[in-house]
């Protein structure tokens, strides 16, 4: 299967001495439903800033959907929807002007965009706030109006950043019913960051775990689980959070 993601060496140090990524190798393949794990502070934000084209590399090589962001930035861009809670909503604009508006800056015409527009409405059970201002939506309904405006011009790759933060059950599940069928179906590779074990092993298949700045494990999250694998009572998550401490420990001397 060809490769949607290609890390290779990656390095990322900030102005402070930080040095958030230690020599980062990384591959997601083409239509896959990939999670990346690891606590606060590990590197998982800048990782998904550099494959995302918001950030520069130091050192290293990276491909996106085959193209190179350096050589090719609008490409890459074009190919990718970035899901980021780092994103701001316009506070006064509706549900229904921001995905016209968004259609519209990768080129759609006004009808285009205006159909795009009612397509993720309804993909996403938009249609009770679509006519609301963002300042106005609940937590929920902000985080899937952010993934309907990665979605506005069909990318191949989808990047979501712990999507569901603000979300109750029910609009959870609904969520994951839609990302699951646009990988399954449609054929998009998914990205997901999360700090939650459980969460990656439910949706996605595949997984890397980053810790302080370093990938630590990277394949199917099977495997992962047999390596983390609770000896005694305790559960999968209380496991996984015990093995993160352990990494940390060794780090730190």
């Amino acid at each position: 299967m060809s490769t949607a993601i290609n890390i290779e060496s990656l390095f990322k140090t900030y102005p402070d001495g930080t040095q958030a990524l230690k020599g980062v190798n990384l591959s997601v393949e083409k239509g896959g439903f990939f999670a990346l794990l690891g606590p606060n502070g590990a590197g998982k934000s800048t990782l998904i800033k550099l494959v995302t084209t918001l950030y520069k590399k130091d050192e290293g090589h990276l491909m996106i959907d085959g193209s190179d962001p350096d050589i090719d930035f609008k490409r890459v861009q074009r190919a990718i929807g970035v899901a980021s809670q780092d994103n701001e909503l316009d506070p006064g604009e509706t549900v229904m002007a921001l995905l016209r508006f968004q259609g519209r800056l990768f080129g759609m015409s006004k009808t285009e965009a205006n159909k795009r527009a009612e397509e993720l409405i309804d993909l996403f059970d938009l249609q009770p706030v679509s006519d609301k201002r963002t300042a106005d939506l609940s937590g929920g309904n902000k985080r899937r109006l952010h993934c309907a405006l990665a979605l506005v011009h069909k990318p191949s790759i989808l990047f979501l950043d712990e999507p569901t933060v603000g979300m109750d059950p029910l609009a959870r599940s609904l969520f994951w019913e839609v990302i699951t069928r646009l990988n399954r179906e449609e054929g998009v590779t998914v990205f997901l960051t999360t700090q939650y074990l459980e969460e990656a092993d439910k949706h996605a298949n595949d997984m890397a775990l980053i810790v302080d700045g370093r990938i630590h494990y990277a394949g199917s999250i099977a495997g992962f689980k047999q390596r983390v694998h609770p000896k005694d009572d305790s559960s999968l998550e209380e496991s996984y959070l015990t093995y993160i401490k352990n990494l940390n420990t060794v780090s730190e001397r």
